[in-house]
């Protein structure tokens, strides 16, 4: 800190990213309480689209989460990871990327970052030499029920907005949403193709999902770095 710096004075960069964060936690309230939001900027037709509130509602997760977990170094994505390596000891890295629907070097940043944490070490693979087993370190076992209690801490936050059939309607529209089949490529129509359609036609498709799962998964890869 600077000699002449008045006691108790902040950083720029740490006043920056608290100026950041405030105006981030008040954006989304604003707009979800039907105010005017931001100096009056008119949202049109945002406040209609599934994908934009859920973005806003992934921010205001987010936030919290950061704010009770920051201190630990794990993000939301990183306390997946951990989950599915507790719960799949020796799962594969490649798997763990497939699970989290992000691509593979993402899922490889995420490991590098667990292991550099000490929490997730990688093993050879027995059966495959080019693959790679995930465990949980001695440290991570160890640190596991800490972080949950903490990532449940912030769920009853979270939840505390919701009755409890508020709460488990809007989980079960959820899964609903998620386990519900893609209709990618097919913008514009009633009756998007079901399964079972000709195999000609099954394979027109194929690298119109492949393209859309890429630009997914690098938007994941972007927006969240582990």
């Amino acid at each position: 800190m600077p000699r002449n710096a008045a006691p108790g004075a902040q950083p720029k960069a740490a006043q920056a990213r608290a100026a950041q964060l405030k105006g981030a936690s008040r954006r989304p309230a604003g707009l979800a309480a039907g105010k005017a939001g931001v100096a009056s900027v008119d949202y049109g037709s945002l406040p209609n689209h599934v994908g934009y509130l859920l973005r806003l509602a992934q921010l205001r997760v987010w936030d919290d989460f950061y704010a009770r977990l920051g201190d630990t170094g794990i993000s939301p994505s990183l306390y997946s990871a951990l989950i599915l390596v507790e719960r799949n000891p020796g799962l594969q890295q490649s798997r763990l990327g497939e699970a989290l629907g992000v691509a593979r070097s993402g899922a490889m940043t995420m490991v590098d970052r667990l292991e550099r944490l000490g929490l997730v070490e990688r093993r050879a693979d027995p059966h495959d030499r080019r693959a790679y087993s995930l465990f949980l370190t001695r440290e991570g076992r160890e640190r596991m029920s800490s972080l949950i209690a903490r990532v449940q801490a912030h769920d009853k936050i979270m939840n505390a907005v919701f009755t409890s059939e508020e709460h488990r309607m809007l989980m079960k529209l959820l899964h609903k949403f998620i386990a519900a089949p893609a209709t990618r490529g097919n913008a514009g129509t009633d009756n998007p193709s079901a399964p079972g359609d000709s195999p000609i036609s099954s394979r027109q498709k194929r690298p119109a999902r492949s393209e859309a799962r890429a630009g997914r998964r690098a938007i994941l890869s972007r927006e969240e770095r582990p």
